[in-house]
């Protein structure tokens, strides 16, 4: 039996090998969500004084939902949003495909994955290539079959989401399809096996036993691609800067604007706590209704 003052000199051993990580965390995040939120309900402009600062209430959050930025940034936001179940089916089929025994499966997974790992401003010089709207090759493809104005991708409003949304899309997908991987071979190959012997095609295999039983990767994904979205900056500002006009504008990159461009620090902090409150909603919807359709 180990003596009191044994055990609290256990413990004081062990409160000091986490003391780096907790002053880490009170001294660079703690610190920084508090310090926000008081500058949410102030006017500060990041180049005055804390003297010169003034309470102003609630007054950055009443502006934010009059800013036809702001809202035209929430708008683009849902719109990429809309589009995460495509991507994880997508990326399901592609694993589902490559979770299969052939030559070279090893090699189409790398390539797969490559994007991922691959810095996005290189991405971004090869896609400002690619879409180019004159000297393009898509646009010379589409100038082929017998398009006579092909898309301005990134200067039109109209082409800007759907060429981002490509971009991201074929980023990430690599990474979502290792995830599917890894759950796809998590499932007993005998309950594919007690299935075959009941007579279910690989379709009814698919729908009853592999969606079941990936579900809990299907849910990691789906909350790590929302908050993605919602907070992604710099892929913006490398692509478009938002434009045209709002065109392109999502909140996480609307924040960098107000805060580092504008200097509006307050406003930008008050708007960062709309965008917690938001991501935090959605979060708790989907986790509390992940019961009804995940499966552990």
């Amino acid at each position: 039996m180990k003596t009191l003052k044994q055990r609290a000199r256990e413990n004081v051993a062990g409160y000091l090998f986490i003391l780096p990580n907790i002053l880490g965390f009170v001294v660079f995040t703690a610190f920084g969500v508090g310090f926000s939120m008081v500058m949410s309900f102030t006017d500060w402009d990041m180049f005055s004084e804390l003297s010169d600062v003034s309470f102003v209430g609630f007054d950055n959050y009443i502006e934010a939902f009059k800013d036809k930025w702001f809202i035209d940034s929430i708008k683009n936001n849902l719109f990429f949003l809309l589009f995460i179940p495509v991507q994880m089916l997508l990326s399901l089929m592609f694993a589902v495909f490559l979770n299969e025994k052939f030559f070279g499966r090893n090699l189409l997974r790398n390539l797969f994955y490559l994007p991922y790992i691959t810095s996005f401003v290189a991405i971004s010089l090869i896609w400002f290539q690619l879409l180019h709207p004159s000297e393009g090759v898509i646009n010379q493809l589409l100038i082929r079959l017998g398009v006579e104005q092909p898309p301005s991708w990134f200067g039109s409003s109209d082409w800007v989401k759907p060429a981002i949304l490509v971009i991201l899309t074929w980023q990430s997908l690599g990474y979502k399809m290792l995830l599917y991987l890894a759950g796809l071979q998590g499932i007993p190959s005998h309950l594919y096996e007690a299935a075959e012997i009941d007579g279910a095609t690989g379709v009814r295999k698919f729908i009853h036993i592999t969606i079941p039983l990936i579900s809990p990767v299907s849910f990691f994904i789906f909350i790590i691609s929302m908050i993605d979205t919602f907070v992604m900056w710099s892929k913006i500002q490398i692509l478009t800067s938002g434009g045209p006009g709002t065109a392109s504008t999502v909140i996480g990159y609307y924040i960098y604007k107000m805060a580092f461009e504008h200097s509006k620090m307050g406003y930008a902090s008050a708007i960062a706590w709309i965008l917690f409150i938001i991501i935090f909603a959605v979060t708790l919807i989907q986790w509390r209704g992940q019961k009804k359709w995940v499966n552990y």
